[in-house]
C-alpha cells in the first residue's frame, strides 16, 4: 500500500494525501518544497521535494486534491493571507520575490523568519525625540523659529534610529541563520543549523516586560557566539523554531 503523508501546518489539507497528490500541489503552486510533511505509518518527517522529487511536472491533471487558498505560516505562530512586502533584498542586494506564496533567498532557500531590532530597543532615542517636540511646541509663544528648531531635532533623532534599525536584518531560512547589517556596505555572518550547538535567550527585566529579548546561536566550531539576534520580539518563538528545524535535520540524516 502507498504511503500516505499528513501537512500539520496546513489545515486546508485535513485528508492525508499521496506522493501524486503532494506533486499535484507543487505543480499548482499551493505548496512549496520545502514544506514538512508526516508519515502517518512511520511518523517520520519529510520536506515535499523530497518526496515529490521527479514526479512534479509529469503528475496527471485528474488529480482529487483542489487547491486550497495559501496561507502563510509565520516564525512568530501568526497566520495571515500574504506577507507584509512583496519582496525582499538578499545580502547581494538582489530584489526577490514571491515564489509559490513564500519568499526565497538567491540560492533557493525559503525564508522562514525575518525581522529587525524593534523599536523598543531605541526607547532612550525615542523618549529624545519625544522631549524635543514638546520643548517645541512649548517654544511657539517665543517664535517660530524655536518651534521649528525644537520638531526638526525630534524629527531627526526618529530618521537616525529608523536608519539604524533597518541597517540590521534577521533571517532564519531552512538551512542557517543569518544576520546582516550596514547601509551602503552590507556585511553578514552566519551559521547554518545543523552545526548549532546552543541557543540561548536573553531578557532582561524591563526589556522582558515589553516583550523583548535576544537570541545567540553558537556552533560546535567555536566557543563564542556566532550570530545575535539582538532586541528582537517573540525570541523564544524563534529559539523553537531553529529547534524544530534541527529535529527535521535530524531526522532526514536518520
Amino acid at each position: 500500500m502507498p504511503s500516505r503523508y499528513r501537512l500539520a501546518e496546513h489545515p486546508d489539507f485535513t485528508e492525508t494525501l499521496s506522493r501524486e497528490d503532494l506533486a499535484v500541489l507543487v505543480e499548482r503552486g499551493s505548496l512549496g518544497r520545502g514544506e514538512i510533511c508526516e508519515d502517518v505509518e512511520s511518523g517520520r518527517s519529510h520536506t515535499v521535494g523530497e518526496l515529490t522529487q521527479g514526479r512534479v511536472g509529469g503528475s496527471s491533471g485528474g488529480s482529487r486534491i483542489g487547491r486550497p487558498s495559501y496561507v502563510e505560516i509565520r516564525a512568530d505562530g501568526v497566520r495571515s493571507e500574504e506577507f507584509d512586502d512583496d519582496e525582499v533584498t538578499d545580502e547581494e542586494g538582489e530584489e526577490q520575490e514571491e515564489e509559490d506564496g513564500f519568499l526565497y533567498t538567491s540560492s533557493g532557500e525559503r525564508i522562514l523568519y525575518h525581522g529587525n531590532p524593534s523599536w523598543l530597543s531605541y526607547s532612550k532615542a525615542l523618549f529624545l525625540a519625544v522631549l524635543l517636540a514638546v520643548s517645541g511646541a512649548l517654544a511657539v509663544p517665543f517664535g517660530l523659529r524655536y518651534a521649528a528648531l525644537g520638531f526638526l531635532c525630534s524629527s531627526s533623532v526618529v530618521l537616525c534610529v529608523g536608519i539604524a534599525r533597518f541597517s540590521r536584518d534577521y533571517f532564519v531560512t531552512e538551512d542557517r541563520v543569518e544576520v546582516l547589517w550596514g547601509l551602503i556596505g552590507r556585511s553578514s555572518k552566519e551559521v547554518r543549523i545543523r552545526d548549532i550547538r546552543s541557543i540561548d535567550v536573553r531578557e532582561g527585566w524591563i526589556t522582558g516586560l515589553l516583550g523583548l529579548g535576544s537570541v545567540d546561536f553558537s556552533s560546535s566550531a567555536n566557543a563564542g557566539i556566532e550570530v545575535a539576534f539582538d532586541h528582537v520580539r517573540k525570541a523564544h518563538r524563534i529559539k523553537e523554531l531553529v529547534r524544530r528545524l534541527q529535529r527535521m535535520n535530524d531526522g532526514d540524516d536518520d
